[in-house]
């Protein structure tokens, strides 16, 4: 049967962790959860947009084209685009991302939208957001961007930002084509210079020393290469950059950026430079100062003239007051420039962080949203205007229930202590209440207006909601010291249940009357999951029911031990339940515990015994059956039903008061209404979303119309209108009739308790000081702003607050235990002295046992531990034992799992990498066994430096051989001697190359090898280690190649000795014989990779395919479908003609209007600077564009003429008026923009669509009657107004088209100039890498060292220094001085005689050169000669050189063949019409033929049956004749065959004779003959 129950949508509340938006300039919307929220600013009204797919991811609004986008949350997620306020969904934009979009923005005005991918595209992409198509994107790897922002000037310009760059894209468009151009900002360091000077990749030492080298890297002298080298940077140079946060755009198009420290930069829109106009107060940006302290990020200082005050710079706004910045100081400032000097004015506070700012439209308003729920409207011209749009407060939620009976009001608890009452009818938030810790429980009083909150420090806090606008704490209770993690009441309201996470249960009297005395507590020993209460009105008590999970079992996969206990009313407090420890008793309360094989996440149960629980392992609901046992110790569960629910698992229950409709919800953000007892769903819907945890908590209202829901992250508070099937009357009549009882039995007792509570109230405000029944201060109320402050707080520094401020108070359960020790020390001192007593001489009893245990043997002495008779410590080492065990299966675990993880590294290492894998060969009978050579694959790096290095030692024998015949010019020889001394040559360097080794054995030399003794440079050496690697490897790959064809051999070989014992057994079956037959096989060492396989004779079982496999092989098979269907749509031919002719096979006449001829470049220069190609060329284009415009008048003149034709039947005058008419076109005003407006980025000038647009609706004007000449037809009329629409409509169309050509011809010149610039990048670098391989080569060739000394130091040997001066002379230094000069100038004489020595030495070799130059020049004219001489001259060149015009005689020789061709042309196109004539008059012949054919067939069917009837005839008429005249007849016959037989031979005979006698007149008379042949 089809059910009709339905769940409506009524109201959405939350907030967001994202920007909220102006959509136009009265709504503001946000996302929440799986919601858009739009808010309308003057009314306060809401709307909700939801997302169909699940949780909303990035986020952004248009208010100028009122739009708004965003993206969902899962695999290839789409971006929706909704237009405001009818909410139709206008785009949507796919496969533009894996995972999800970070970033989402509109352009300002236009159709751009821009999109950032995050993990694992990083992909930057622009849309079309009104068609939804992708015009282009950019990957940029790993950029984790933080502000994408579009330029509101120009829609082609956008800025991305993150923490490390600052990127300005230009979008360029060629027709459909775009592309995006990238302009990087240097980010400045925060010392506020520039990160890095322009030669910061060279080492700042390099000029220390005198090195005359080249300069060197910093990455070439770390050794580094690749993408590193190129990104490396010196430690000493790296300074750090400021992290940009906020960007904002200026009608200039400069850009101002907000940094994270508290930076404020100004980007130039020409230069795209950055300048730091701010920084972190008390900065210093002096470098080499020292460290920088960590100032606060929200505060900076201008650190030019004047010196501004300090600001936040984390969200920015510009205006044309100024620019409007705000952050984490929760201050709003605006920086303003008045003559050239900056200012910093603090405008307004919200007493909390602000999330971000942002002004409308109209930039009237600017909206200010904080981080904890407010949004503000600020009016930039009246500061004092400032109203308040939200006020919903942000975090996640606890839970949210129904305020008593649930007929107007409902409350929700906040994580971060704040309690709020809402409307059920519209969502309006009625108070707020914050408390002073953090909440982790709560729950609504059904029989009174109060509310209980749960915290994690073990206070219960009760809230009077009487009065719901002015909520007032007015008890606590300090239970435990551990957090309280669940809190329920009974359905009538008498008894509250709290679970403790380590396993207490407490029992307090949920009556304001009572005080809300507790009553008791249990305990579970272990961790409590969920508590459920079910009133039984049978037996008038109450059941509790807790599941919780021992300390083996993880909590996220759910409990397996269920409690069930009873309270009495009133008797649960009685002292027969409850001891002196406030413990209740197990057998008063009949506490009771089941054990259930599956671990189930929530469990509830109602009055009849049936449990429901949720299993997360099987992701389905049981319900089961309670069975008692008799001693009431134990219950069981018999499973009655079982179905399936939810995809993901960890979901909970909740039963609905009257027990019959039962609500699940999990993970994946669904919610499930289900009959109790059918266990059949009545109704699904998603209202979270699986990307925020899920569900929270699902609550009913008494009369089940409405549904609460709150999610577990998403902040979302969801009500929900519920219409149940009302054909069904006796379920409606049953529900109707529960809900009045129950409604007038809650009313009266919520009358009376209400009383009270407002009593309570009153005392406590009367009072104002602490009182024994009240423990509960003024001080527990607690503001707002003390909530924001306290939600600031860090973790940790709320945590020691309240252990601070809990430590020093007692809980109930602590002055219960001190309570009941006192009692206990007063009863039992006697027992105590007397237990003292005993305990005092068993002591000595075991110290003697213990010495005489000494005394005795040692094979009969017993341990120390056997004489403990403590049982725990027994149990504790049995314990322990079991943990070490533990500990050591662990261990091996591991070990095996280390082993598996090491061996799948060998084996990639090993044998996956391995180009050619190690194998073995072994011979059959003798033992001997050959291995060949293991290899990985070289890399892609090594060839190509082997490749690099072959490539210079080729350049450098060729080199080396050209300088050796330069050098020495060796004696003339023969090309046999020559060819012989370059192979003796050869053999030589190969030899010297590999002298000692046994390489040319093997027949692999490598031509490019180094001379042992020519190894000098470094360079040299390293280049001869790979080449010899490189032999290394060739020798290796030839023995493989030997080994692999020997094992190709021996796997023959094997294979025929397998055919031979087929036979071989054979013959063995035939003679009786019991012999082994030997059969060779390939051992394990010969294929090594049966160790790595596993065969499928070795799997016994039926090959098992994952879901994951099967999944891709339907994959493979829908791909492959799908590209055969691609394959048959894909028509080449007409894809072609729509590239290349747009469509058709000729080109229109009426394209003629749109052709124009581009203007040359050159003609905007003045004419006296064009050259003569110029000149030409303006010359042709002038022609050219001439004939188009001749070309065009024609074509207007036909279309005035078909103007005309059209209206024939028209006189001429009317026509002449048509005409004009026609023509007519209306008087467009243009826009303009208004002086004093508040946006600073003005109007847009209308675009060409939108003017388009206009003209059309200014001719529906001109096309009504009203402009109709007199006395003409409404018909006439009707055609005219169509023609002109359809001309109106192609001018149109050309202006589009002139629009995209200047924008194709624009991105045509770029990528010229684009390309022009690259190629000379490519030269420039070619000239710079040919300098340095000129500048290595010098280097590499001069082995010169010099050592340059300081003048006056002259160098002596120790060896002959002479000691004695006896027979020495005494000289005067002038001598000496006179002598040294002497010396010198004898000295610079020589020199020059040694210079002009070697300048003649210089010139003779110069004329050596010039003379072996010359003697090649001879031998190369010698040859020359030679050549000419055996050079064999055709006819042709004969002629070439006989005629003095040979052209001409070519020419006349071409025309005389093209004659000649012509000739023959014609005379095959005659011989031809003769052919096609004569197979003309053959067809008609062959056509008369069949005609006669087909008569005679007829006349011959026609004779067939004339024959065959005469036949009959005959047979019918003829008699039979006697035997004597049938033989007369016969003898007749034969007669007559015997004459005509003579006949026939005598004939032939006559012809014979004739043709003798015709013979012999020939011989006689020939002439004659002839002459009558010829006649």
């Amino acid at each position: 049967m089809q059910n009709k129950d339905t769940l409506t949508l009524r109201w959405v509340k939350g907030y967001t962790t994202q920007n909220v938006l102006f959509v136009d300039d009265s709504t503001i919307c946000y996302p929440c959860g799986n919601f858009l929220i739009f808010v309308d600013t003057e009314t306060k009204e809401e709307r909700v947009l939801k997302c169909e797919t699940g949780s909303i991811g990035a986020f952004t609004a248009n208010s100028n084209s009122k739009v708004v986008a965003f993206a969902e949350k899962r695999l290839k997620p789409s971006i929706y685009v909704y237009n405001f306020p009818e909410l139709s969904k206008t785009a949507v934009l796919t496969d533009g991302a894996e995972l999800e979009y970070t970033l989402l923005d509109f352009s300002y005005m236009g159709s751009c939208f821009a999109s950032f991918s995050s993990i694992p595209d990083f992909t930057l992409t622009i849309w079309n957001w009104k068609t939804g198509h992708n015009l282009c994107s950019k990957s940029m790897m790993r950029m984790q961007a933080c502000v994408l922002c579009f330029n509101p000037m120009n829609q082609l310009q956008l800025c991305l930002a993150s923490c490390d760059s600052l990127l300005v894209w230009n979008i360029e468009c060629c027709n459909e084509f775009h592309l995006l151009t990238q302009v990087n900002v240097e980010l400045p360091a925060e010392d506020e210079t520039m990160t890095f000077h322009e030669d910061f990749r060279i080492s700042p030492d390099c000029s220390a020393l005198a090195y005359y080298g080249p300069k060197m890297l910093i990455s070439a002298q770390a050794g580094l290469v690749g993408e590193m080298a190129k990104t490396f940077v010196a430690q000493e140079l790296q300074k750090t950059i400021v992290q940009p946060v906020s960007v904002c755009w200026t009608p200039t198009s400069d850009l101002y950026v907000g940094c994270k420290k508290g930076e404020l930069l100004h980007v130039d829109a020409d230069l795209h430079k950055a300048v730091l106009l701010a920084g972190p107060a008390h900065q210093s940006f002096i470098i080499g100062v020292g460290n920088v302290p960590d100032w606060p990020t929200s505060t900076i200082r201008m650190n030019i003239y004047p010196i501004l005050e300090a600001c936040s710079v984390n969200t920015l706004a510009f205006s044309t007051k100024g620019l409007f910045t705000a952050g984490k100081d929760g201050k709003l400032y605006c920086i303003t420039s008045k003559f050239h000097n900056l200012e910093v004015e603090e405008c307004w506070s919200a007493a909390s962080s602000i999330r971000n700012i942002t002004f409308s439209s109209d930039h009237t308003s600017l909206l200010i949203a904080t981080e904890e729920g407010l949004a503000f409207l600020y009016n930039p011209l009246d500061e004092a205007d400032v109203s308040t749009t939200l006020n919903v407060y942000s975090g996640d939620f606890v839970s949210a229930m129904f305020l008593g009976t649930g007929t107007q009001y409902c409350v929700s608890a906040r994580k971060l202590g704040i309690m709020q009452v809402w409307s059920l009818k519209d969502g309006k938030n009625i108070s707020t209440l914050a408390l002073p810790e953090r909440i982790s429980a709560m729950a609504c009083c059904p029989s009174s207006d109060h509310v209980a909150l749960a915290t994690e420090t073990g206070h219960i806090y009760y809230a009077n909601v009487v009065t719901v606008e002015t909520p007032q704490l007015i008890h606590q209770v300090f239970l435990h010291r551990m957090a309280i993690q669940s809190l329920k009441y009974d359905p009538e309201g008498q008894f509250l249940v709290a679970g403790c996470s380590d396993g207490y249960i407490f029992s307090m009297n949920a009556k304001p009357s009572k005080l809300f005395k507790v009553f008791g507590y249990t305990e579970i020993k272990a961790e409590i999951l969920g508590v459920s209460v079910a009133l039984n009105k049978l037996r008038k008590n109450v059941d509790c029911l807790t599941l919780s999970c021992q300390s083996g079992e993880h909590k996220c996969h759910g409990g397996t031990e269920l409690t069930m206990f009873q309270l009495l009313g009133e008797d649960t407090a009685a002292s027969t339940y409850i001891n002196n420890r406030g413990m209740m008793s197990d057998v008063a309360i009949k506490k009771m515990s089941c054990h259930n094989r599956l671990p189930l996440t929530s469990a509830v149960h109602d009055s009849e015994d049936n449990l429901y629980g949720f299993c997360s392992q099987t992701r389905s609901i049981h319900k089961y059956k309670i069975i008692k046992d008799v001693n009431n110790k134990a219950f069981n569960l018999i499973l009655q039903v079982k179905v399936q629910a939810h995809q993901l698992g960890h979901g909970f229950l909740h039963l609905s008061q009257d027990q019959e409709y039962l609500a699940s919800a999990a993970r994946d953000g669904f919610i499930q209404i289900r009959d109790a007892n059918s266990m059949e769903i009545n109704f699904e819907t998603q209202c979270h979303s699986y990307h925020s945890g899920g569900v929270r908590s699902v609550d009913f209202s008494l009369d089940r119309q409405t549904v609460l829901t709150t999610g577990i992250h998403d902040g979302t508070l969801i009500c929900f209108s519920s219409k149940f099937d009302t054909e069904n009357t006796l379920r409606t009549k049953a529900a109707i009739e529960f809900s009045v009882s129950t409604f007038s039995l809650l009313s009266q007792t919520s009358k009376t308790e209400n009383k009270v509570l407002d009593l309570i109230e009153q005392k406590h405000q009367l009072d104002g000081k602490e009182d024994t029944h009240l423990p509960i201060s003024k001080s527990s109320t607690y503001s707002m702003a003390s909530v924001i402050s306290h939600g600031s707080m860090s973790e940790s520094q709320r945590l020691n607050d309240e252990r601070s401020t809990t430590s020093l108070e007692e809980t109930w359960l602590e002055i219960k235990n001190k309570e009941a020790i006192k009692k206990d020390n007063f009863h039992h001192a006697d027992v105590k002295a007397h237990l003292r007593e005993g305990i005092k001489k068993l002591r000595q009893t075991i110290h003697l046992m213990m010495l005489e245990n000494e005394r005795v043997p040692p094979n009969e002495r017993l341990n120390q531990h056997e004489f403990n008779l403590d049982l725990k410590e027994q149990k504790k080492l049995h314990v322990e034992g079991e943990e070490k065990v533990a500990k050591v299966r662990e261990s091996i675990e591991m070990t095996n799992l280390a082993n598996q993880y090491l061996r799948e590294v060998i084996k990639r290492e090993c044998w996956d990498q391995m180009e050619v894998k190690g194998r073995m060969l072994e011979a059959f009978d003798s033992g001997i066994a050959v291995t060949n050579y293991s290899k990985r694959e070289r890399s892609k790096k090594d060839l190509d430096l082997l490749k690099q290095i072959t490539r210079q030692r080729t350049i450098e024998q060729i080199d080396m051989k050209a300088r050796k015949d330069i050098v020495e010019t060796p004696p003339k020889k023969e090309e046999k001697e020559e060819e012989e001394a370059e192979e003796d040559d050869s053999k030589e360097d190969e030899n010297l190359a590999v002298k000692g080794s046994l390489t040319y054995l093997y027949g692999l030399v490598n031509p490019y090898l180094y001379r042992q003794l020519d190894l000098h440079t470094k360079d040299q050496k390293i280049n001869q280690i790979i080449l010899l690697q490189d032999m290394i490897h060739n020798i290796k790959t030839d023995f493989n190649k030997e080994f692999d064809a020997t094992y190709k051999q021996k796997e023959v070989e094997i294979s025929r000795v397998n055919d031979r014992n087929v036979r071989i057994r054979e013959i063995i079956m035939q003679l009786d014989m019991d012999e082994a037959v030997w059969v060779p096989t390939m051992s394990n060492n010969e294929k090594p990779e049966r160790d790595l396989e596993v065969f499928e004779s070795e799997i016994s079982a039926e090959r098992y395919l994952t879901e994951e496999q099967k999944a891709k092989l339907e994959e493979e098979f829908n791909a492959e479908q799908l590209r055969i269907l691609l394959a048959k749509a894909d028509n080449w031919r007409e894809r072609a003609l729509m590239d290349m002719m747009g469509g058709v096979l000729e080109a229109k006449k009426s394209d003629i209007l749109k052709m124009e001829i581009a203007e040359p470049l050159f003609m905007v220069m003045p004419d006296y600077e064009w050259n003569e190609e110029q000149i030409r060329q303006a010359k042709e284009y002038t022609i050219k564009d001439q004939a188009l415009s001749e070309e065009k008048d024609k074509y207007r003149k036909l279309l005035e003429r078909g103007f005309r034709k059209e209206f024939f039947d028209v006189n001429a005058a009317m026509v002449d008026q048509l005409y004009k008419i026609y023509k007519r076109r209306p008087k467009m005003q243009t826009k303009r923009a208004q002086v004093a407006t508040a946006n600073p980025f003005g109007y847009w000038s209308e675009s060409a669509s939108e003017g388009h647009v206009n003209l059309l609706s200014s001719m529906e004007e001109l096309n009504t009657t009203r402009f109709k000449p007199e006395h003409l037809d409404q018909a006439v009329w009707e055609r005219l107004c169509e023609i002109r629409n359809m001309k109106i409509e192609s001018e149109h169309q050309v202006k589009l088209k002139a629009v995209t050509l200047a924008e194709m011809q624009t991105f045509l010149q770029k990528r010229i100039e684009e390309d022009e610039h690259c190629n000379q990048m490519i030269t420039n670098y070619t000239q710079d890498i040919s300098s340095l391989c000129e500048i290595k080569s010098q280097f590499q060739m001069n082995l010169m060292v010099q050592l340059v000394l300081k003048q006056g130091q002259v160098e002596v040997t120790s060896d002959d220094f002479i000691s004695e001066y006896n027979n020495s002379i005494l000289l005067h230094k002038a001598v000496v001085e006179d002598l040294n000069n002497t010396i010198q100038l004898l000295g610079e004489k020589k020199v020059v005689i040694m210079v002009e020595c070697k300048d003649f030495k210089k010139g003779i070799v110069q004329l050596e050169w010039e003379y072996r130059k010359m003697l090649m020049q001879m031998d190369d004219l010698h040859n020359k000669i030679r050549d000419i001489l055996k050079f064999t001259i055709t006819r042709q060149a004969q002629m070439y050189l006989r005629e003095d015009n040979y052209e001409a005689r070519v020419t006349d020789h071409i025309m005389v063949m093209e004659r000649s061709v012509d000739g023959q042309e014609t005379f095959h196109d005659r011989v031809l019409l003769q052919k096609r004539d004569s197979i003309k008059k053959l067809q008609k012949q062959i056509s008369q033929l069949k005609r006669d054919l087909k008569t005679m067939d007829q006349l011959l069917k026609e004779q067939h049956i004339s024959v065959s009837e005469r036949l009959h005839i005959q047979e019918m008429t003829a008699t039979i004749k006697p035997e004597e005249e049938a033989r007369a007849r016969f003898k007749e016959l034969m007669q007559h065959r015997k004459l005509v037989e003579l006949t026939k031979a005598q004939v032939e005979d006559i012809n014979t004779l004739r043709i003798e006698l015709e013979k012999q007149r020939m011989r006689t008379f020939p002439v004659l003959s002839d002459r009558e042949q010829q006649t």
